[in-house]
């Protein structure tokens, strides 16, 4: 193998290593931050939160009151909820890389007021989260 080649795979290996790469935020996808979306939860606003992480990566902690459908099972699983295209709905994921995309999905699918958050930002400015699987998704 010559020497660039093995440097460039070296590198490579390296970046795998030190830093978990993040999928880049979806173009068109509205963001909602966190503290907006935690304010208007304690105003007690109507918002559905889907976070679209894996079950496990939501067992680990997720933002309250959120229900955890994987963004592959997204089109089936808010079809199947029967959710009114005007429900506001926040996705969630730890950076916005699929959160974002979720969002951009939800608005191809004719939901007008769909958004993302990063529950990165969501823990750094220190909101509560729930552990454990928590509810079945249920129509709101």
């Amino acid at each position: 193998m010559n020497s660039g080649i093995a440097c460039l795979l070296g590198l490579s290996l390296a970046g795998l290593l030190w830093g978990q790469e993040h999928a880049p935020l979806a173009a068109g996808a509205s963001e909602t931050g966190a503290k907006k979306l935690s304010e208007e939860l304690a105003a007690g606003k109507k918002v559905l939160i889907l976070d679209v992480r894996s079950p496990q990566e939501y067992s680990e902690g997720h933002v309250p009151g959120a229900i955890n459908i994987p963004s592959e099972d997204l089109k089936k699983k808010i079809e199947e909820m029967k959710v009114s295209k005007d429900t506001v709905l926040v996705t969630v994921c730890e950076h916005g890389g699929r959160s974002s995309r979720a969002a951009v999905e939800l608005q191809k699918l004719g939901y007008k007021t769909s958004s993302f958050c990063r529950l990165d930002s969501w823990k750094k400015q220190g909101y509560e989260l729930e552990t454990g699987t928590g509810k079945a998704p249920a129509a709101p």
